[in-house]
């Protein structure tokens, strides 16, 4: 069965075009950094200078990241009460 998915989007890193804005870094190592980061998403969508569409897509991968970051802290307490 072939892929759906064009072979040429497979491992393709997307390059910036001309007058793209520059890659932006956040800081997601907690539960608070993703809440925020997904507030900012809301009062961007809000305001209009983000896509409702957008917003929503990325506010669901924030909502990913934060169940990982919960799931990693909860592994690591675990190990600490089992004494590994």
């Amino acid at each position: 069965m072939k892929n759906s998915t064009p072979e040429r989007d497979w491992g393709s890193i997307p390059q910036p075009q001309q007058g793209q804005p520059r890659r932006i870094r956040v800081k997601l190592e907690t539960i608070t950094d993703a809440r925020k980061e997904m507030s900012k998403l809301y009062r961007e969508a809000r305001s209009g200078k983000l896509d409702i569409s957008d917003a929503s897509k990325l506010t669901n991968i924030l909502m990913l990241i934060g169940r990982m970051i919960e799931s990693s802290d909860l592994e690591r307490r675990v190990a600490a009460l089992e004494g590994e």
